[in-house]
């Protein structure tokens, strides 16, 4: 009985954790095809930048700018409202679509070297969209 008790807050608290992803584009979860997520409860406030979790699986390969291929991956982004622009900060690559197995990269973005946040391929607006959504978390 006292086991369970000790798990009863990470049963409660587990699920509560775990990121709310919205899909901006595509189907969730569909292998064969492309889709991207934001988690608008990742959101991180800091004055006028904010700092939001974004994840991309892709229906085919895609080979980025450091010659890495790649089928999903989850970053982060950092936004600067002002600007209305956003690059990403980091990267975890998975060679598989919808984040499965183990990861094939992770890499961390300094200020030199910017990685702006784009969509290439996928259908829509969904950097400035994007944009509009993280900015529009603790504005006043």
């Amino acid at each position: 009985m006292k086991r369970l008790f000790l798990l009863l807050p990470t049963l409660v608290a587990g699920p509560l954790a775990h990121a709310e992803w919205l899909t901006l584009t595509g189907s969730a979860g569909e292998a064969a095809n492309s889709y991207v997520q934001v988690d608008p409860t990742s959101v991180v406030v800091d004055g006028s930048k904010r700092l939001v979790a974004v994840r991309i699986s892709l229906a085919e390969p895609r080979t980025g700018q450091d010659g890495l291929k790649f089928r999903s991956v989850a970053a982060k982004a950092s936004v600067d409202c002002d600007a209305r622009k956003a690059r990403y900060v980091s990267a975890t690559y998975f060679g598989q679509p919808n984040f499965v197995g183990e990861p094939i990269a992770v890499r961390e973005f300094d200020e030199s070297d910017v990685r702006p946040m784009k969509f290439d391929g996928l259908p829509g607006d969904l950097a400035p969209r994007t944009v509009n959504a993280a900015c529009g978390v603790g504005a006043k």
